[in-house]
């Protein structure tokens, strides 16, 4: 029987064609968007699960409630706290203090000659200085070397696979060998494979957290409890999962003594500390994630919701376009109820059509989603290289996909079939009544406009709104200033001086400033501070940035008040920005002018100046309170404003400069404005995610008006032919068929008009600064709609307008 609903199946999709390729390409569309989306969540959601005990790695990390009510959270701990939770945490089986940081690498030739290699890691590659222990917390998969030794040396190093076969081309050839990092010569002890794409933890090197100990001067370390970095993070294991907050409860007792002891607890505030799951890395935006890239799972649910809905598009399409049909099966339906087939048997028929479509869909949507996927790693944060057909996943979510849509999608048009008096189908006398309730059809159309409009209005409020973080003015200039790194180092500082003095005679430079972090960064210093000697820490930190006398003309800052400090190697007066004036109580910057400040218990020194709030972050932290100062030991940046006219002679200048001044280090320069777009690269990729999705929903869109369209033309052929004859001209019948379909936009536009506002607004309250939702986006989203169905319904109304009448009266 069911080789006979096959074979019956298959004469009818045959004899249908174009029917059957417009509910193929329809539904082929809809599972190729949905297969990719799922491709994406999937991505998301199983960052950080590549490890053995991911259910119970933790990392501690902090909140603290200032004394003015404000909170925030912080990924890092004072190393001081870290060693404090490590001896009185009973829970964890094992725990390990990491620094995070970003070497340069050198291969040095042993004989003495030049350096046979120099590297430079990527943005989104690390070292960690760990603890022995971190390796039984973190099981990362072994290729060379002692694995229970590797960390025990303070000489030692481990690289990931990759970082090995670039510094020796093959990776077996590197134990035992000598690389310079940041300089300090390190001998391989271990290879690592290269963690997975979906991994917070981008560890490249490892080093044994006893360096850096053992080298506090050079690698800044102190311990204490008051400063807090958040490059200093402690994960631990524990002794089961269940136990999460029992341990939480005893981490959180961490420090209450220490912090209240504090001479400034009053004014420092409440600090606690409190565990984070390994998997909440990657979903948490409180914290940072040693990664940088995270997405909330708002968002995951979000590409569900659309994927959902586009998918269901495609189905509704089917819908329309089978009911379409039904008119020309109705005498099949009548002559095989006459022969004695029964509703059961005419339904299983009809669904197993709709089974045979589906299935097709699926192996072309599949298809479709295979070729699609490199274009969608361009807009997404899927990897070019992540398997597809060899993802089980993917055939599981297939195979479980095809059911529900079979069942969906063939339902309805076959319960419409199966109602058909027999009587009446030979005779030809099924009404349009008889076809299932019209205003059922219309409402699927108005949904799939309602859906289309709602995602075509928040892809233009989102692209609105990227557009509107990338110029904002972010309070100095960042255009054709071009930024590297340099170590800074006793014997290194002595050549900073002159390095700049050699690159501001380069003709195409126009100035240069060295500080200590970026003009905005995603990092910061903080620090507790006093305004005024004889009075308390003020109940907050501020901010602080190390720059030389010409950061102020390299990125043209706005001095409001007072003056710039000289040149001058250390520190002798203190420029502030108008957040920080407002928050200590001083309401104009003249009345700043000449009030002493001081850093932690540095000395005091006088504010000299006062500037312009400026963007030293990204644009979700909002303008924070900073003190700028020159200190010529902690510079590590180097900021060029260039001329754009033979930038590349200039570009090539300046590294030749750097080249010879610090030949043991790697150069690594890139544009700033580069660097801070990378600050939106997620919300970026979100948008342009979300918008090739919508282009798919506008797709499906036009084919189910074009169903309606066609089932319409049927039902009013002998009606556009009367109207023909009596004198109707073919614009008159093309207004005639359209009209009904602008209704149905103008009703779907309305629906959809408030909920993308009420959504999209929601969206918006994410970001600090944001642009408005305007009226003229409604309209231009409600006059694209109305572009869209008449492309839609022109095709099939242009065709039944110019049809020859008499043979539209002649239709039976």
């Amino acid at each position: 029987m069911f080789q006979n609903y096959l074979k019956i199946a298959w004469r009818n999709l045959i004899r249908q064609s174009r029917f059957t390729i417009l509910n193929i390409t329809g539904l082929s569309i809809g599972i190729a968007a949905v297969l990719l989306i799922f491709q994406i969540v999937q991505y998301e959601a199983g960052f950080n699960k590549n490890f053995k005990n991911c259910d119970r790695i933790v990392r501690v990390v902090g909140q603290r409630k200032g004394a003015d009510g404000g909170i925030s959270f912080q990924s890092g701990m004072a190393t001081s706290a870290m060693i404090s939770a490590q001896k009185s945490v009973p829970q964890f089986e094992a725990s390990s203090r990491i620094r995070m940081y970003k070497p340069t690498i050198i291969v040095p030739d042993m004989e003495g000659g030049a350096p046979l290699k120099k590297l430079d890691l990527p943005d989104d590659d690390l070292a960690f200085f760990a603890e022995p222990s971190f390796l039984k917390i973190f099981d990362l998969k072994w290729l060379a070397g002692d694995k229970s030794t590797a960390l025990n040396d303070l000489s030692s190093v481990i690289l990931s696979k990759s970082i090995a076969e670039k510094c020796f081309d093959h990776y077996q050839n590197a134990i035992g060998q000598t690389i310079l990092l940041d300089n300090t010569p390190m001998i391989v002890h271990g290879i690592m494979d290269d963690v997975p794409a979906n991994c917070d933890l981008p560890i490249h090197i490892l080093l044994p957290y006893a360096t850096l100990v053992a080298n506090k001067d050079k690698y800044d370390y102190v311990e204490n409890w008051g400063r807090n970095r958040a490059n200093d993070q402690l994960f631990a294991l524990l002794t089961k999962s269940e136990i999460f907050e029992a341990a939480n409860e005893v981490v959180g007792q961490v420090g209450k003594k220490e912090f209240a002891d504090a001479s400034n607890s009053k004014q420092i505030g409440e600090n606690t500390f409190f565990l984070q799951h390994l998997s909440d890395l990657h979903h948490d935006t409180r914290l940072s994630s040693p990664g940088g890239y995270m997405i909330e799972r708002s968002r995951l649910w979000i590409l569900s919701s659309i994927g959902l809905l586009v998918l269901l598009m495609a189905c509704f399409n089917f819908v329309n376009l089978s009911t379409a049909q039904s008119l020309r099966r109705a005498q099949e339906v009548g002559i095989r109820k006459t022969l004695g087939s029964g509703k059961s048997s005419l339904f299983s028929q009809f669904i197993t059509e709709t089974g045979l479509i589906v299935l097709f869909s699926v192996a072309f949507g599949a298809i479709l989603a295979h070729f699609a996927s490199p274009v969608l790693a361009q807009i997404s944060s899927l990897p070019k290289e992540l398997p597809f057909f060899s993802n089980p996943m993917i055939w599981l979510f297939l195979g479980l996909l095809t059911i529900p849509v079979t069942l969906f999608s063939g339902i309805y048009p076959a319960m419409v079939l199966t109602q058909f008096s027999p009587i009446r189908a030979l005779k030809s006398d099924i009404s349009s009544k008889k076809l299932g309730s019209g205003n059922v059809r219309k409402g699927l159309v108005v949904f799939q406009f309602v859906i289309t409009q709602v995602l075509l209005i928040g892809t233009i409020v989102s692209l609105k709104q990227m557009n509107f973080i990338q110029n904002i003015d972010l309070g100095f200039n960042k255009d054709f200033i071009y930024t590297f790194g340099m170590d800074n180092t006793p014997d290194s500082r002595l050549k900073l001086n002159t390095m700049k003095s050699e690159i501001l005679k380069i003709s195409g430079v126009q100035s240069m400033s060295m500080s200590n972090l970026p003009a905005s960064s995603r990092g910061s210093w903080q620090t507790s501070f006093t305004v005024g000697e004889g009075t308390p820490d003020q109940p907050f930190n501020t901010g602080y940035m190390f720059a030389d006398a010409d950061f102020q003309k390299t990125f043209d800052v706005q001095l409001l008040a007072g003056r710039w400090y000289g040149p001058s190697d250390t520190t002798t007066g203190y420029v502030i920005n108008e957040t920080l004036m407002k928050k200590i109580g001083i309401d104009s910057p003249d009345k700043a002018i000449g009030q002493v400040l001081r850093l932690e218990r540095d000395p005091w020194f006088p504010i000299i100046g006062v500037v312009k709030d400026f963007h030293s972050k990204p644009l979700q932290s909002g303008f924070e309170p900073l003190v700028l100062a020159t200190y010529l030991g902690l510079y590590r940046r180097s900021s060029i404003k260039i001329n754009t006219k033979n930038s590349a002679s200039t570009l090539a200048a300046i590294k030749h400069v750097f080249d010879q001044t610090y030949p043991e280090q790697v150069f690594n320069g890139s544009f700033l404005d580069e660097n801070i777009a990378r600050f939106y690269a997620a919300e970026t990729r979100f948008s342009q995610t979300c918008k090739g999705f919508s282009i798919l929903a506008i797709l499906i869109s036009c084919l189910g008006l074009f169903g309606l369209v066609s089932l319409m033309a049927v039902q009013r052929t002998k009606e556009i032919g009367i109207r023909k004859v009596l004198g109707a001209s073919i614009p008159n019948i093309i207004g005639l068929i359209s009209k009904d379909f602008l209704v149905l936009v103008g009703i779907a536009i309305l629906i959809a008009s408030p909920i993308a506002y009420y959504f999209m607004h929601a969206w918006l309250q994410d970001f600090t600064y944001r642009t408005d939702i305007s009226w003229w986006i409604f309209a231009l989203a409600g006059v694209s709609a109305i572009v869209i169905a008449m492309i839609s319904v022109s095709f099939q109304s242009i065709k039944a307008a110019i049809a020859n009448p008499v043979k539209s009266l002649k239709t039976e």
